[in-house]
Order: structure tokens, then sequence, then C-alpha cells
């Protein structure tokens, strides 16, 4: 075996291992046609954004507390899909 064979080897040994330990990160979906405004609070942080009608947002935290103003908060971790439906905010099963 060659060292550049060898090296290769490593370095595809080591994308395989990255790649296996992303974390999940919570989307939300909007189904509703409107826009609305959206805050992502994590920790001690909070990062305001807007999602428009018809969309997803992938990957928005690993795990937060998603707000959707006029329509409420959800707390999201892990692979959760929020979603806004009919005015109403909720995690899809």
């Amino acid at each position: 075996m060659t060292s550049h064979t060898l090296q290769c080897g490593v370095v595809l040994a080591a994308l395989a291992v990255s790649v296996s330990g992303t974390a999940a990160a919570v989307d939300l979906k909007n189904e509703d046609s409107k826009t609305y405004s959206v805050g992502v609070h994590e920790r001690s942080f909070t990062t305001w954004t807007s999602i428009s009608g018809g969309t997803t947002i992938h990957g928005i935290c690993p795990e937060c507390r998603i707000e959707v103003v006029s329509l409420g908060t959800v707390r999201g971790s892990g692979s959760d899909v929020v979603v806004i439906r009919n005015g109403a905010l909720d995690i899809e099963d």
C-alpha cells in the first residue's frame, strides 16, 4: 500500500466520523401563506428572522425556544419539526 493510498483512507475515515457525528437540528415549516416574524431563543441569545409562507427553514437550531409573533412560543430540539399551520404553532408528529 502506498503512502498516498493510506493518506486517502485516513482522510475518508475522518470525514465519515465527522458526518456521522453531526447533531440533528430543528426545522421550522410555515404551511400558511403569510410571512411571520420569528425569534429563536438559544441560551442567552435571541436571533430574529422571518419565514415566508410555504417555506421551511432547515436546521434553525439544535435546541431552542421558537417564538412566532402573534402565534406564541414552542420549545424544539433534535429532529423536531415546528409547524405553522392555520395560524397556530405546533410540533409535527
